[in-house]
């Protein structure tokens, strides 16, 4: 199984910062890397040993808000960073402060892609040696199964297909697993493909009915992300996910770690260090 992915733009989000200043990019390197996002009181209680506000030791420094309730908060980001504030859940485990942007405010973090369905206009290019029909062009590789499968109804004995791809950065889904819920409740693991985000359920019944897909994610928050579909079930599913709202960052999720004077320090090139204010 190899769909093709729609063509998309790849924006690297952090790139611009690389040309700031040391003391600028200490500021926005937070801001880069986790999302901004609403606070909606929907974490679990944190060690409140460590509920405290924070102010990075920089020469433009930021501030950090660590709630007992389990919010934190990142605000007083220099005007180069992309949001003005950050918030999210946190959880102490051992000496390690770990942060879960977006969590917050229960964003899933993922949609489903539903292509353009391919046309005549798509085949005539590559007509000619055998190939005159969509399907045949498919077979052979020469236009994406991706744009047929994902409008074909899943016919009794086909398997159903997802494809997870982040279209902003890149990131690959890593070790995620994929659950297929249908109409009379059963939850399916899907099987990794071949890697690069490909899922395969082969054992599905003949009347099986899709009514809902969920992903579930290396990173912390570890939990299910559920999209529902309220069409025929199809014979593939691509989704879109966001790398960081999901956490899925490159080194994993910021965390920062509990020095012996109760700051906090986040092993980063740039070092953030965040101290106690009064």
């Amino acid at each position: 199984m190899n769909p093709e992915i729609p063509a998309r733009h790849r924006a690297e989000p952090c790139a611009r910062f690389a040309r700031l200043p040391r003391c600028a990019r200490l500021c926005t390197l937070v801001a880069c890397l986790i999302p901004a996002a609403s606070a909606v009181a929907a974490c679990k209680p944190a060690d409140p040993a460590l509920a405290a506000r924070y102010a990075s030791v920089a020469e433009v420094p930021v501030s950090l808000s660590l709630h007992q309730d389990g919010r934190f908060r990142i605000y007083d980001l220099p005007a180069a960073a992309p949001t003005p504030e950050v918030t999210g859940c946190w959880s102490r485990d051992g000496d390690r402060v770990i942060f879960a942007p977006g969590a917050d405010t229960g964003g899933e973090g993922i949609q489903r892609v539903l292509p353009d369905p391919l046309t005549q206009a798509d085949l005539d290019p590559v007509r000619g040696d055998g190939i005159e029909t969509i399907a045949q062009a498919v077979d052979a590789g020469l236009l994406p199964a991706g744009r047929v499968w994902s409008h074909q109804v899943r016919k009794p004995g086909e398997p159903v297909r997802v494809k997870l791809f982040d279209s902003k950065v890149g990131i690959a889904a890593g070790e995620a697993k994929v659950v297929l819920r249908l109409a009379d409740g059963q939850e399916l693991e899907a099987s990794a493909g071949t890697g690069d985000g490909e899922y395969e359920l082969a054992s599905l019944p003949a009347d099986a009915v899709v009514t809902a897909i969920g992903v579930r994610f290396s990173y912390p928050p570890e939990r299910t992300r559920w999209l529902t579909t309220t069409d025929s079930t199809k014979r593939l599913y691509l989704i879109d996910f966001d790398a960081l709202a999901v956490g899925a960052l490159p080194g994993g999720p910021l965390t920062l770690t509990v020095q012996a004077d109760g700051s906090l320090r986040a092993d980063t090139p740039d070092r953030i260090h965040f101290k106690r204010t009064p």
